[in-house]
């Protein structure tokens, strides 16, 4: 009993789960590099390293659903040179930074949000995604 009971959760919990989708639009080539869920509060930040490649175009994409905010994202390479960045002060459900590297290496994404109302201390769910493909010339 105690096998079976175990054996219909595995199916449960294998029936919940989903894949990572690899190619965002298969036409012009997109692929997800990354993609994560975030609680984050005002004014802090959240940072990670990625590998890029300069012949690639990238897109970094924030979603949340708080409003009133304005969302931060820097790209910087490994000596802390900015590569791109963007604030966005009209943030409305979503923040995209297009950007390419100046050469192959890894790189630093840090992001963020405040808050416009500074008594505002609750969090806020943000999903992060990082797409790639080749350059279109």
């Amino acid at each position: 009993m105690k096998y079976l009971i175990g054996f219909i959760f595995c199916v449960a919990m294998a029936m919940q789960s989903s894949a990572q989708v690899v190619e965002v639009n298969p036409n012009v080539k997109w692929k997800y590099v990354r993609s994560q869920k975030l609680e984050l509060q005002s004014e802090s930040v959240y940072q990670y390293e990625f590998p890029a490649d300069k012949a690639n175009d990238y897109i970094f994409n924030l979603f949340y659903d708080k409003e009133n905010i304005v969302t931060h994202i820097k790209v910087l390479d490994m000596q802390m040179k900015p590569v791109a960045s963007i604030s966005d002060p009209k943030a409305l459900k979503t923040t995209k930074l297009e950007f390419n590297v100046p050469a192959s290496g890894m790189y630093i994404v840090i992001l963020g949000y405040q808050s416009k109302d500074k008594t505002d201390e609750s969090t806020t769910q943000i999903e992060a995604i990082l797409i790639t493909r080749p350059i279109v010339e």
